[in-house]
């Protein structure tokens, strides 16, 4: 096997696993885990830095004042994203987050259309039609809407897009928008310990290593994932990303997560949503090849 396509699939399964996880902390507030997660993994990245000796890229960003507006945009992206993701998993919404991950490249690929003017084949089209179908009908049938699951996609949509205004190394991005954000979780940490509603009576022994945890398996997926697109064929990537929100959505069924009919409805049509999707790219892939 490719090495690359081992390292995306790698990725990928750590991402699907992690549920189980975060299922640990479900007794800390998620905005207290969503601050330690911000630190650690400020932290981890800072290491990883020093380490492939990427700081001069940091005396790069304050000269080039350009980028500033999307990296706070995408810092602040990340952060609702990560907020979002993290209530799912610790308040039994795993199945919404399934969803949310089935949709996003759906999103992304109507964002690039409708933003940077990309042109759209037949295929991805219906896809959009297909996945925006699900939804209008699980909410004129029954008034609901996965808004959980709308909240983690969109914001990771918008973090995707602004990334590609980013030159800036991706290590060295993923670190600042982790690390503008401490000051404020580490105040929030103080504040939430000081006043009874952080981790101090919740975390004993062990289990208080989870929250430096949080840093590594925000990290670790991500290094595969990047890893892996160096060198990956895109219809194997295009394909694989779809591995993560399936094994969580096992996950979510198996821990009792009831699948109603609305939600039943919105997967139903984004499965056939993901199957043109994914005809799409192979389609595409094989007018590359021909040419």
């Amino acid at each position: 096997m490719n090495i690359y396509i081992l390292y995306t699939l790698t990725g990928q399964v750590i991402w699907g696993l992690l549920p189980l996880f975060w299922m640990l902390l479900q007794d800390v507030p998620s905005l207290y885990i969503l601050a330690t997660r911000i630190v650690w993994s400020a932290l981890f990245c800072y290491g990883l830095i020093l380490q492939k000796h990427l700081l001069p890229h940091l005396h790069d960003l304050v000269r080039d004042r350009k980028e500033w507006p999307f990296i706070a945009g995408a810092c602040i992206m990340v952060t609702m994203n990560w907020g979002s993701f993290i209530y799912a998993m610790t308040h039994s919404y795993i199945l919404q987050s399934s969803l949310a991950y089935f949709i996003n490249p759906i999103v992304v690929i109507l964002c690039g259309s409708l933003i940077f003017h990309e042109h759209l084949n037949p295929l991805q089209k219906l896809s959009i039609a297909f996945a925006s179908s699900g939804l209008f009908i699980a909410f004129f049938l029954y008034g609901q809407i996965p808004w959980l699951a709308l909240l983690i996609c969109s914001t990771w949509a918008a973090y995707s897009i602004l990334k590609k205004k980013i030159t800036l190394d991706s290590q060295v991005s993923v670190f600042i928008e982790s690390f503008s954000m401490v000051p404020l979780s580490l105040a929030f940490i103080a504040y939430s310990e000081m006043n009874g509603i952080g981790a101090a009576g919740v975390l004993h022994g062990w289990s208080w290593l989870l929250l430096p945890a949080t840093g590594i398996v925000t990290a670790v997926p991500m290094l595969f994932f990047t890893a892996g697109m160096k060198g990956a064929p895109v219809t194997v990537s295009g394909i694989c990303m779809y591995l993560a929100p399936g094994i969580s959505m096992i996950i979510g069924l198996l821990t009792g997560e009831a699948l109603t009919q609305p939600l039943l409805i919105t997967f139903v049509f984004t499965w056939i949503a993901v199957a043109l999707y994914i005809m799409g790219i192979l389609q595409i892939t094989k007018k590359i090849r021909r040419k």
